[in-house]
């Protein structure tokens, strides 16, 4: 069943959630999944999306973290990898165009971080969702 934006407001902690993907941001830039992991390009969006999702991401490097996605990119071929030095593959090319609108990036459309589809679609299609902040 659908729950209201009020019933998630009152059992998200935001603040406590958004502490937690916070600290997913490594001295890379990079983000994690889960502590103790290496950074991957992938949880630009996971984590980015979520913490929009919530209100907080703002709270993330933002310039730290554009310049590990962009260090993931091969220039000469396309496309991103999961970290620097990677093969690129269309997974990471999704997730870090996708974490690089989240950001901000005017060279990419907006894409909306519940759905990871472009903004322009959703809005079409007449989807309306709610953040939980």
């Amino acid at each position: 069943a659908l729950r209201s934006k009020q019933w998630y407001q009152r059992r998200v902690r935001g603040d406590q959630l958004g502490w937690w993907l916070c600290e997913r941001q490594l001295p890379s830039g990079g983000l994690n999944g889960r502590p103790e992991k290496l950074p991957d390009v992938c949880y630009s969006w996971w984590v980015l999306a979520s913490l929009k999702i919530i209100g907080r991401a703002h709270w993330l490097d933002k310039d730290k973290l554009v310049k590990f996605i962009l260090a993931s990119q091969d220039e000469e071929t396309g496309g991103f990898a999961d970290r620097p030095g990677d093969m690129v593959d269309p997974f990471h090319t999704l997730f870090g165009l996708a974490g690089l609108s989240l950001l901000g990036d005017s060279h990419i459309a907006k894409v909306n971080p519940v759905l990871c589809l472009p903004q322009s679609l959703v809005d079409s299609l007449g989807v309306k969702l709610d953040m939980v902040s």
